[in-house]
């Protein structure tokens, strides 16, 4: 029997969604963009007017996973980061285009939006 994937949050960018997979995995939890073969998805980044969605496969890991987003959420809040992420910005060895990702993303690996080869973000300095 298999279980129609649970969307947890909804990106704005296939680079953000990458960002949030990427943060979830290293916190153990296993998600994915619903459809990455989506011509949206790779032409423009978006599959719909409400963003990519990221999905887990059970009803048990969304609801970890939705209560590390919110947990994490809540602490940049609490921090007094602004609600606007900064930018760090890279450049895609492949095809040289300048790719723009928000700050947190630093150590992860990011899909570039032009040509689809794999960037890895420098890490972040910490704080």
């Amino acid at each position: 029997m298999t279980s129609e994937p649970i969307c947890i949050r909804r990106a704005a960018t296939v680079e953000e969604a990458d960002i949030v997979i990427a943060w979830l995995a290293d916190r153990g939890v296993e998600a994915a963009i619903l459809d990455r073969s989506n011509p949206g998805v790779m032409a423009f980044g978006v599959t719909d007017a409400e963003g990519i969605a990221i999905c887990v496969t059970d009803e048990e890991t969304a609801e970890r996973a939705k209560g590390l987003l919110e947990e994490h959420d809540r602490e940049k809040r609490e921090d007094g980061e602004a609600t606007a992420e900064t930018v760090l910005s890279v450049t895609c060895d492949e095809c040289g285009e300048q790719v723009d990702a928000p700050s947190g993303a630093g150590g992860a690996t990011l899909e570039c939006p032009h040509c689809g080869a794999y960037i890895d973000t420098p890490e972040s300095p910490s704080p």
